[in-house]
């Protein structure tokens, strides 16, 4: 089933783990173990239950967004993440506010809980794969 994603921000999906020594800044390398996204750039989304999102940010990339319970989140068809503290990214950690017209007039709070590795979004059931 397609899905409709309708997003407040951009997906910048950043490099994986840097080895010691790579040359890369300070800053390069906290991002790198930080992952983050820009949600208006959300590809795809999957809600297996109320609480609990995957979203598809790029070909390889997923994210998994903690939800305490988002009213009817498995039936939503098109979702709006929203950063808090007016940055423009979702990183690993990060809280956001969610929109739906399923979920109600209210956003739920949701947090960035972690980005997926291969063989995690590999792992999980396809109906449950954005």
């Amino acid at each position: 089933m397609l899905r409709l994603v309708l997003v407040s921000s951009a997906v910048l999906a950043l490099a994986a783990c840097a080895p010691a020594g790579s040359g890369l800044s300070p800053s390069a390398t906290r991002a790198a173990a930080n992952p983050c996204f820009r949600p208006n750039l959300v590809r795809n989304f999957t809600a297996p239950n109320e609480q609990t999102l995957y979203v598809r940010t790029s070909a390889t990339e997923v994210f998994q967004i903690d939800a305490t319970v988002c009213r009817d989140l498995p039936q939503a068809v098109s979702i709006a993440l929203e950063p808090l503290g007016g940055t423009s990214r979702l990183c690993v950690g990060d809280q956001a506010r969610l929109r739906s017209p399923t979920t109600g007039p209210e956003p739920c709070r949701v947090r960035v809980l972690r980005q997926l590795t291969t063989d995690q979004i590999a792992a999980l059931p396809s109906r449950d794969r954005p």
